[in-house]
């Protein structure tokens, strides 16, 4: 990780004028769509993308900041791509359509891997802060912390994520993620600036007021998912006896083969991978009562194995 420096140079690409926000209000729900590139790779001038759903809550005197980087659209058409066995994001910077839009202001489900939330301390006036960095308790321990910073919050505010890996006997290394807002539009519901990490991945940002947000559980077509993942053609059911005859075979390893079955079948794997889990338990729970494989495989495929109702959530 590198601090970042100097001026941004992805403002040139913003086309709104800056404008300041007389009274922005930050609380409530957002999402955020960075489109950048990354110096770094071996592609440096493809476009790239990512997004996020920030929520914003007040819990006393303190600002709740909260992050969730896996956020699920009803409509995800022009997202992702299959390229052989792996299901990424396309190379391309991707904006939302019509329905994609309208599920971002009725609300999307997120997936609450990966997520972050920090208690910030402040003001409107003076800006808000997260806690100071932990200090290593001995000359051998290595320390991480991410400091989250709002600057300007009622006018044009910077989000800062400070992060700092290190230790007495360590050289520090320290890392910056920073969105600059340049413009807020009208009625404070959309807000455009710049974006970097680094000074490796340099673009800009765009937040959009969003409506609440909830966890995704079974009840997003539940029953397409589990057809999905006890289908032969997708689950791999045939070969399955195969496998679990092996006794070196692991919950991971029947997990990989079930992943690689949704991947094939054109899914992204990331929306199923709690009911896959959730699925390799269940096969194991009847290996370990003495089932045998055949069995085991034939339950897969016509369905008596099958998701309780927490599998998929």
């Amino acid at each position: 990780m590198r601090r970042a420096g100097g001026a941004l140079v992805a403002a040139a690409l913003l086309l709104a004028a800056p404008a300041r926000a007389g009274d922005l209000d930050l609380l409530g729900t957002w999402h955020v769509l960075v489109h950048y590139k990354d110096s770094q790779t071996n592609n440096p001038d493809f476009e790239r993308w990512e997004d996020r759903i920030w929520a914003l809550q007040m819990e006393g005197s303190r600002l709740r900041w909260s992050q969730y980087p896996i956020v699920v659209f009803r409509d995800d058409s022009g997202r992702f791509e299959r390229t052989g066995r792996q299901y990424a994001r396309i190379v391309h910077y991707w904006e939302p359509n019509a329905a994609q839009l309208a599920d971002i202001r009725s609300g999307l489900e997120i997936n609450p891997r990966g997520s972050k939330s920090k208690a910030l301390r402040g003001s409107d006036a003076e800006g808000w802060a997260s806690g100071a960095p932990i200090q290593a308790f001995s000359a051998s321990t290595l320390t991480y912390t991410e400091t989250w910073r709002i600057e300007d919050p009622r006018g044009l505010p910077v989000f800062t994520i400070e992060e700092s890996l290190g230790g007495a006997r360590a050289e520090s290394l320290e890392g910056l993620t920073e969105y600059r807002t340049a413009a807020v539009e009208p009625g404070g519901d959309s807000l455009r600036g710049t974006y970097n990490r680094d000074g490796a991945r340099v673009g800009t940002f765009r937040m959009m007021r969003a409506g609440a947000v909830a966890e995704v559980t079974g009840s997003k077509d539940q029953a397409a998912m589990r057809a999905r993942l006890q289908g032969a053609s997708v689950t791999g059911a045939e070969g399955l006896a195969e496998m679990l005859r092996d006794p070196k075979v692991q919950k991971i390893d029947v997990e990989r083969v079930l992943l690689g079955r949704l991947q094939d079948a054109g899914e992204d794997p990331r929306e199923w991978d709690e009911g896959v889990r959730g699925l390799a338990e269940r096969i194991f729970a009847e290996r370990a009562k003495g089932t045998p494989p055949e069995e085991i495989e034939r339950m897969v495929r016509e369905g008596e194995i099958t998701l309780s109702d927490d599998a998929s959530r």
